[in-house]
């Protein structure tokens, strides 16, 4: 029998794992994050999570404001996992390729939901693949050609800039394959069930040639440390209701419109399955944005930017909801907390 279908069937992409792909559309091609409608605050969060049809539709908005369906390939050089900061060094850090390869493989995970990174090993040759159903239309090509030339340029950094696969599939229509046959180095398959980069096995066991850092070693707080590992999975339908709700309120207070909209439900719908859950839009809603008021919290954010972050119209309006949540004001709590925080 088929698997049933998920309740809430959403997948998520941190903000971090998008950041090379923006920010070169932005300082390259001149599309910044107002034309396609990302809130600047959420571009400022590298662990917020994003729906993936909302960067689906990211992609194509894209395409149409340049007017140039290959526009992947202008930006190609700057999709690198190094332009992610702290976590893509940790990534690149390891005596060789072979590490690195298992460290994105598994790692990914905590960066997209609802995907798949891979080898698939075939004789002496092994295929790096990626694979996200939830890809659709001239979204799932730019997306493809994102992944694939990340993975390029990863196999580039151990094997320097010279270094072309002997094949790249890609899942979606032929689009300007000179310019990506040229980027790539070698043969295109396109229209492919699955994005592949295709590598000697050989060459996973080339250590790393780039001059080492001494800088001190990569750390993540316990808070970084519980934002990175909380990805929801699909099936895993309260999770996937909680972070849908705390990406809403980037757009302001979140509301079940809004919401129900994301999930491609209609309100009635929506309520309906939570209702099976034997939740309420608006006890849920108090429940995530208390959760997260206490998160910026501990981060020693001011109680009235916590009100604005979490799109309450005042500070009067969310002192209220989080007193009925947690029995104190939001200035007793962040007191507590902060003093419980420096010991």
């Amino acid at each position: 029998m088929p698997a049933p279908q998920p309740i809430f069937d959403a997948a998520f992409t941190r903000t971090l794992f998008l950041k090379p792909f923006l920010q070169a559309v932005n300082k390259q091609l001149g599309v910044d994050y107002t034309q396609l409608g990302i809130p600047a605050s959420l571009a400022a969060e590298p662990m917020a999570l994003v729906p993936y049809h909302d960067v689906n539709r990211w992609l194509e908005q894209i395409e149409t404001e340049l007017g140039d369906p290959s526009y992947v390939a202008k930006i190609a050089p700057w999709l690198k996992l190094d332009n992610m900061d702290r976590l893509g060094n940790w990534f690149l850090s390891t005596p060789e390729l072979a590490l690195s390869f298992r460290r994105i493989n598994y790692g990914t995970s905590c960066l997209q939901s609802g995907a798949t990174f891979h080898g698939e090993l075939s004789g002496r040759l092994i295929k790096w693949c990626y694979d996200n159903h939830f890809s659709s239309g001239r979204g799932r090509l730019h997306d493809s050609l994102r992944i694939a030339i990340m993975l390029t340029n990863t196999v580039r950094y151990f094997m320097g800039e010279n270094y072309s696969p002997l094949k790249v599939e890609i899942s979606g229509p032929r689009c300007d394959a000179v310019a990506f046959e040229e980027y790539f180095g070698c043969p295109i398959r396109w229209n492919a069930p699955k994005t592949k980069v295709w590598i000697d096995i050989s060459i996973l066991e080339h250590g790393n040639t780039q001059p080492f850092q001494f800088n001190r070693p990569i750390m993540l707080s316990n808070l970084d440390m519980d934002e990175f590992l909380n990805m929801p999975q699909p099936h895993d339908a309260a999770k996937v209701m909680y972070e849908m709700i705390n990406y809403s309120r980037y757009y302001g207070y979140p509301s079940l419109d809004f919401v129900a909209g994301k999930f491609q439900l209609s309100k009635q719908q929506l309520q309906r399955r939570l209702h099976q859950f034997g939740w309420s839009f608006t006890s849920i809603t108090s429940y995530v944005l208390c959760n997260q008021a206490i998160k910026y919290m501990q981060t020693g954010m001011p109680v009235k930017e916590i009100a604005q972050s979490l799109g309450y119209r005042n500070v009067q309006s969310f002192s209220k909801a989080f007193q009925r949540q947690r029995g104190q004001t939001p200035h007793q709590y962040q007191e507590t907390l902060l003093e419980r925080c420096r010991f």
